[in-house]
């Protein structure tokens, strides 16, 4: 049988055709990086710099040779280069130089580097340079860094750098980011507000109660390591779980002294029996119902 276009390219470097090595084959991997290091690739130059620089992959430590690879590799505007040599300026690797630090680091980010540009975005908030800071934390969420998008979440949810408050765009960054302590509250805070303009205040309505998820989202919040975070967070879960076991959810009879069973699957929920679980869970708390173990994206 004749070896099909498929068959002729599969794992042959899509430039040079060169056969790509094993995922597993790590002494191979080395070999053909420092062959393209020697050709003055910049991708393997900045690779095996790294290496020198770290004595790790059989490179014995040689920071003198690491940073001269790196910086042949910045020369040609490589993104991990340009950003390895502004930390070497910033931490002390080479004499600190903040000026130095600032230009390879906006060379990064401008060459499309989402790290370096979640990173000037931040040196650019500390200068109070609003204007930059969004630029160049949007441009880092776009592509996907977590924490420029937790950013972006709690800027738009206090309105801040000159933005407009919109919970939804809170919603869309935390949710994004809802591992984090901080962004996980803001979800929660995000959900909540989002919940009481849909519905007019009404949050239980089966179906389309955000109860459970922002309950989900505080707790997660709890587990943090930002006390102010986890001590508002623990306020409002007190403050809605309060409410919420005050009565039963499917046929709002009060409490009255008596605790009411908990859904044990979200812990959002209450109810005097068996029978009004069922009832509610039908009617449409299924659809609200956040397992304790992941977060539904609503």
């Amino acid at each position: 049988m004749e070896e099909g276009l498929d068959d002729k390219f599969r794992c042959k470097c899509p430039l040079c055709r060169e056969k790509m090595p094993d995922a597993n084959a790590l002494q191979e991997i080395i070999t053909i990086t420092s062959k393209h290091a020697n050709k003055g690739r910049a991708w393997a130059q900045s690779l095996v710099g790294s290496w020198y620089m770290d004595g790790t992959h059989g490179f014995a430590l040689d920071k003198e040779k690491g940073l001269q690879l790196i910086e042949e590799s910045a020369d040609q505007r490589y993104p991990d280069a340009l950003l390895q040599f502004a930390l070497a300026y910033k931490e002390g690797t080479l004499e600190r130089d903040e000026s130095k630090y600032m230009y390879y680091l906006k060379e990064a980010a401008d060459v499309g580097h989402e790290s370096a540009q979640r990173i000037l975005g931040v040196s650019y908030r500390e200068c109070s340079n609003e204007k930059e800071h969004l630029h160049y934390t949007t441009l880092a969420a776009s592509q996907g860094d977590l924490n420029a998008c937790g950013m972006l979440g709690v800027h738009f949810f206090y309105a801040q750098c000159g933005l407009t408050k919109s919970f939804v765009l809170a919603k869309h960054y935390s949710e994004k980011n809802s591992e984090d302590g901080l962004s996980a509250f803001i979800l929660s805070l995000a959900l909540l507000q989002l919940g009481k303009e849909r519905y007019e205040e009404i949050m239980e309505i089966p179906g389309h109660s955000p109860i459970p998820t922002v309950l989900f989202c505080a707790r997660k919040a709890q587990e943090g390591e930002m006390l102010p975070i986890k001590g508002e967070a623990t306020e409002l879960v007190s403050m809605l779980e309060n409410v919420a076991k005050s009565h039963c959810a499917n046929c709002r009879k009060g409490a009255e002294g008596s605790p009411l069973k908990r859904c044990i699957r979200c812990l959002g929920a209450w109810y005097c029996g068996k029978e009004c679980q069922v009832q509610h869970w039908k009617a449409g708390h299924k659809v609200d119902c956040t397992e304790r173990h992941q977060l539904i994206q609503r």
